[in-house]
């Protein structure tokens, strides 16, 4: 099941501008989802309820069961902002935390599906 836990998930038809690959190797284990792919995405010059073109970032997040993309951080960013947050992300604990955070929003979508 594919899950975009964002506002609006109408720009999500079209592809990233920028991604990063932050974790793909498929052995890290969380809550028994198996981590096969986390990324950065970055998307520029969306516009959500007429206002004015922003950016997004997005983290996705795929399981060997699932897939999860939630807003990262938006708003007037920086050209380099997709790559800072990935090395914030990459030279601190954030990698847990991020797939924590997309772990129970993955979980708790599942559980208003059924």
């Amino acid at each position: 099941m594919k899950i975009n836990d964002v506002i609006d998930s109408k720009f999500f038809n079209k592809e990233p501008e920028k991604s990063i690959i932050l974790l793909s190797n498929g052995n890290t284990v969380q809550n028994d989802f198996r981590i096969e792919n986390l990324e950065l995405r970055l998307y520029t010059n969306v516009i959500i309820d007429s206002s004015a073109p922003r950016s997004i970032i997005t983290a996705y997040l795929e399981t060997d069961k699932h897939t999860i993309e939630s807003i990262y951080d938006e708003g007037n960013i920086g050209n380099d902002s997709l790559e800072d947050s990935a090395k914030l992300l990459t030279h601190s604990l954030g990698l847990s935390g991020i797939i924590s955070r997309l772990i129970i929003a993955l979980e708790s979508k599942l559980k208003t599906e059924k």
